[in-house]
């Protein structure tokens, strides 16, 4: 008769612990985090419930609940003929959104293009830069009526005139972009024999794309202030058509409901260039994790 001793077999459980600590504490950090970011918009929204409780500010300062409703029922449909989206984002929004995509652009290629040339050629940088300086001086908003007047009156002035406007940053920072790469390389594609081409492509646009996104992430925050500007005069849509509108019927929650769609477009599309810039610069980012 044999004796037979059986072991309980455990699983080795400081490994779980381990990753459920892990998970536990980014959770943590992720609702800190989130919490920390709601405080300011909270407080933002109590300001402004308790300015449209006053009895003075209260006259021009809407309700934020039916600021939101107004959001809701002007920009918001509820059946699927037009994709859940009200007549106001289809007659307004979306072209005014249109005529400043195309302003930053057009601003993206001609700063581009010209910001590499100046940046790599002395003389004409030289040349052009009092023009530039005196370019970028000028303010943009008392050029409506240049435009308007040079262009007619449809969007072509409205799209130039947003190009002019957010040009200098995205050309500066191409100037100092492709200024800031180094003589070494240049002078090893030179030893190689690398064409001008593949020195653009592989060299001075890679080395550049940092700060030349810089540039364009300010240029995109300009192009929807300038595009409201634009759209004040002589214009049949828009956002700040709609803000012109509703000030002269004293339509003041449909005044607040336009600010806070631009709110909300100017956060959509901060995200939208985060995610194409995070792409584009992946290597970048890898490569600066890999010096650090």
């Amino acid at each position: 008769m044999s004796i037979t001793t059986t072991h309980e077999r455990r699983p080795l459980v400081p490994g779980r612990r381990a990753v459920s600590s892990e998970r536990s504490r980014r959770l943590q950090r992720v609702a800190t985090t989130t919490g920390l970011r709601l405080i300011v918009p909270a407080l933002i929204l109590a300001a402004w419930w308790t300015g449209s409780r006053a009895e003075t500010a209260g006259l021009f300062v809407a309700d934020p609940f039916e600021t939101f409703t107004r959001v809701r029922t002007d920009f918001l449909a509820a059946g699927e003929g037009h994709a859940f989206l009200g007549d106001a984002t289809w007659d307004h929004l979306f072209p005014g959104v249109w005529r400043a995509l195309q302003g930053l652009g057009l601003a993206v290629v001609v700063g581009v293009g010209i910001g590499i040339a100046l940046g790599r050629n002395r003389i004409l940088m030289a040349l052009f830069q009092p023009l530039i300086h005196l370019g970028r001086s000028l303010p943009s908003p008392a050029l409506v009526g240049v435009f308007f007047f040079v262009f007619g009156t449809g969007d072509s002035p409205k799209v130039f005139l947003i190009a002019f406007s957010v040009v200098w940053p995205i050309l500066f920072n191409t100037i100092d972009g492709v200024s800031s790469i180094g003589a070494a390389r240049m002078q090893a594609a030179a030893v190689f024999k690398i064409n001008r081409w593949d020195r653009l492509v592989h060299i001075v646009l890679p080395g550049a794309a940092p700060k030349i996104f810089a540039g364009m992430r300010t240029a995109m925050s300009l192009s929807l202030i300038i595009m409201i500007i634009s759209e004040l005069q002589k214009s049949q849509n828009g956002l700040g058509y709609l803000l012109i509108q509703s000030q002269r019927n004293f339509d003041y929650t449909g005044f607040w409901a336009v600010l806070v769609v631009l709110a909300i477009l100017g956060v959509v599309m901060n995200i939208i260039f985060t995610i194409i810039e995070r792409r584009v610069l992946a290597w970048h980012r890898g490569a600066t994790q890999q010096h650090d």
